[in-house]
């Protein structure tokens, strides 16, 4: 478990071209030592020959923006490249076939992928741990990448173990994520509503508040990993860690029939189950994440379990109310202490990228101190950097996320995971008794099935 002293909001994307004199002259990622030239910019030497730099960048969550911005910082810097920018939001399934054959993208950003434990269970990613000994920030050269993040953030860049035991650095994150409860603090002002704090008060406070116009919760049925991870992940990292670790990587099959297990789920089921108040939103199972995050923005629910990038994304469909004030809480699941589980969104460069040098030099560019603050300005999205920000220029709700995931009341969890397979049982076996079509004990009984099976091969 990490505990979180301060939390300095950033990310380490990109929303605007800088400008050249921000630039300077930068370095070249020397991918064989770790290092960095000198040379670069206007005094590199360059035949006039382009090579080709290939980037697979999701833009599901984050947008396509700040990347844009980000390559043409580095095209003006290294003319020398022919950058080759795959971006939207299929590129992780229309490029699958290429890692499979042997012809990856040099650089791909790891958010929406299913297909990173694949690439690493077969050595297809670049190993970081060499690199960041010495790599510095593009135009800073005296900055350190690895000093650019504080201490209790190191936790955030992703390792793999492999079955030999060897351990590799292969993710370099960029934002901070992290799910909860999301509310509007003006429909809780005017109603005299106080956000419940845990199990106890969650409850009382569905049986006393919730309605047929404004429900407790609504959530995206479709897409129901969103309710396991706001509510009931953060209250199953609440036993333990030995716990947490067997529940969240399918470590064994008996930690989902355990009495700890059973209890969380029981409260999951007692507050959110059929015939509940909370549930009094129809067709709950059958929605999409945007359908039912503009319900709750339309007062249909009082609640959503949904991640830091929730107002980014409302904001670009120009769907959110005049004077709604979206707010972000820990999940009130939990029994006593409230979890903020959170995670990050890392950078990958491919083992057998054909460009590996211009694909390192690039991920220099992401933690300029610049490239942070815009890529704040234009996400919402906290990170894992010592930048600091001008607030005057951020959202309030980013404003108000910092002050959340900075309250030491809360207790901070890394989420790295990998579910062992389970995952998609889980999300079924919520929506099933929200439905009250199965059991608490059916549910846990499939989730030890799937374990085994998994574990089993």
């Amino acid at each position: 478990m990490v505990k979180l002293k301060k939390l300095l909001i950033g990310a380490l994307s990109m929303c605007m071209a800088v400008s050249m004199a921000a630039c300077g002259n930068t370095g070249n990622g020397d991918n064989s030592n770790g290092g960095n030239s000198t040379t670069g910019g206007s005094e590199s030497k360059w035949d006039g020959k382009k090579t080709d730099f290939t980037l697979q960048i999701f833009t599901g969550g984050y947008g396509a923006d700040m990347w844009k911005y980000v390559i043409q910082a580095f095209e003006a810097d290294h003319p020398e490249y022919n950058v080759v920018a795959n971006m939207s939001n299929t590129v992780n399934e229309s490029m699958k076939d290429d890692w499979k054959d042997g012809n990856p993208p040099d650089f791909v950003f790891l958010d929406g992928t299913l297909e990173k434990q694949a690439w690493l269970e077969n050595d297809m990613l670049y190993d970081f741990t060499d690199w960041l000994k010495t790599a510095t920030v593009a135009g800073e050269e005296n900055v350190k990448i690895k000093d650019r993040m504080l201490t209790e953030y190191v936790q955030y860049v992703h390792k793999y173990t492999n079955e030999e035991g060897k351990t590799i650095t292969y993710g370099m994150p960029l934002a901070l994520s992290s799910y909860g409860m999301w509310y509007d603090s003006a429909l809780f002002s005017r109603k005299g509503w106080t956000v419940p704090a845990n199990y106890s008060e969650l409850s009382a406070w569905v049986d006393k508040n919730a309605t047929a116009e404004t429900a407790a919760l609504i959530y995206p049925g479709k897409y129901s990993g969103y309710l396991v991870q706001g509510m009931i992940l953060p209250a199953l990292a609440e036993v333990g860690d030995e716990f947490y670790n067997r529940v969240e990587n399918a470590l064994d099959a008996e930690v989902y029939t355990s009495a700890e297990f059973k209890a969380v789920m029981n409260r999951f089921a007692d507050v959110f189950g059929k015939g509940k108040k909370a549930n009094s939103v129809a067709d709950c199972i059958s929605l999409d994440h945007t359908t039912s995050q503009m319900q709750w923005l339309a007062h249909k629910a009082a609640f959503i379990p949904n991640g830091l990038w929730l107002r980014k994304e409302m904001a670009d469909l120009n769907a959110i109310p005049e004077g709604f004030e979206m707010r972000y809480a820990p999940s009130a699941l939990n029994v006593k202490k409230q979890i903020i589980v959170a995670s990050s969104v890392t950078c990958a460069v491919a083992n057998d990228a054909k460009n590996q040098k211009a694909a390192l030099e690039f991920m220099r560019y992401l933690y300029r101190s610049d490239v942070v603050q815009k890529f704040a300005e234009c996400t919402d999205s906290p990170s894992a950097t010592n930048v600091e920000l001008d607030k005057s220029k951020v959202s309030e709700v980013l404003k108000y996320a910092q002050e959340v995931m900075s309250n030491p009341a809360y207790k901070h969890v890394l989420h790295v995971g990998s579910w062992g397979g389970v995952d998609s049982v889980f999300n079924q076996g919520v929506n099933s008794i929200v439905a009250g079509t199965k059991t608490v004990d059916e549910v846990c009984n499939e989730l030890a099935a799937q374990a085994r099976k998994q574990l089993n091969g």
